[in-house]
C-alpha cells in the first residue's frame, strides 16, 4: 500500500489513526479534542468529548475491521453538536488503465446490495494529482425515515498501478452538502506519499 498524504489545511482535516494500540489511539483523541476546540474557539463540554470519543472509536473500528480502510481523515469544520466527519481511502492494485465505467464501479455502490430508494448521480471528477477520475454522490432512506448522504472518488493512477477510492457518509444531508467544496477541495489535495 501506498500512503496517501494530503495538503489540505491540517487545521480542517486530520488524519486518524486505524492501527496501533488503544492507548495510542487515546493519545490521537486528546489532541483530536484539543484541535477540535482550538478550532471552535471555546471548550468542550465533557458531554461533546464523550459523545466524539464515542463516534471516533467506533468509527475507527468498523473501518479497520469491516471495511478494512487503508487511512482515514476526520473533518474538523463539522458543528460541536454533531458527529465528526469521516473519510476513508481504499487502494487496489490494478495493472492497467482502467475505463470510466470500471471507475464507477468503484465509486457507486454494488446494486445488489443496494437499499430502495438509493440514487445515484455520477460525474467526472479531476485531480491535479491523479487526473480525471469520477464522483459518486448517493442517497438513501436511513433507517429512521431520514436521508443517507454517501460521497466517493475514484482514481486510477497506471503510473503506480493502483486505484484509489476515496469514500464517506453522513445521515445530515444539510451539513454534508454545505461541506461540499471543502470535500471537493480535500480530494483535489490527495496524493500518493512520494510525489511532488
Amino acid at each position: 500500500m501506498m500512503i496517501v498524504e494530503t495538503d489540505a489545511d491540517p487545521a480542517l482535516w486530520f488524519p486518524m489513526p486505524l492501527g496501533g494500540s488503544r492507548s495510542e489511539f487515546g493519545q490521537w483523541m486528546d489532541l483530536h479534542l484539543d484541535a477540535g476546540a482550538l478550532l471552535h474557539r471555546r471548550k468542550l463540554t465533557w458531554r461533546e468529548k464523550r459523545q466524539t470519543r464515542k463516534f471516533l472509536e467506533g468509527s475507527a473500528t468498523m473501518l479497520r475491521d469491516r471495511v478494512q480502510a487503508d487511512q482515514a481523515f476526520v473533518f474538523g469544520a463539522m458543528p460541536l453538536q454533531a458527529a465528526p466527519l469521516v473519510f476513508f481511502t481504499k487502494q487496489f492494485a490494478c495493472d492497467e488503465e482502467h475505463s470510466d465505467l470500471h471507475l464507477s464501479m468503484l465509486a457507486e455502490p454494488d446494486p445488489a446490495t443496494a437499499a430502495a430508494g438509493r440514487r445515484v448521480e455520477t460525474v467526472p471528477f479531476v485531480s491535479p494529482h491523479f487526473g480525471e477520475g469520477l464522483r459518486s454522490l448517493c442517497s438513501w432512506p436511513g433507517p429512521d425515515g431520514g436521508l443517507m448522504l454517501s460521497v466517493a472518488y475514484a482514481w486510477n493512477d497506471p503510473e503506480h498501478r493502483i486505484d484509489l477510492v476515496l469514500k464517506g457518509h453522513y445521515d445530515d444531508p444539510a451539513l454534508l452538502e454545505a461541506s461540499f467544496d471543502a470535500i471537493d477541495e480535500f480530494a483535489r489535495s490527495l496524493h500518493l506519499s512520494n510525489e511532488r
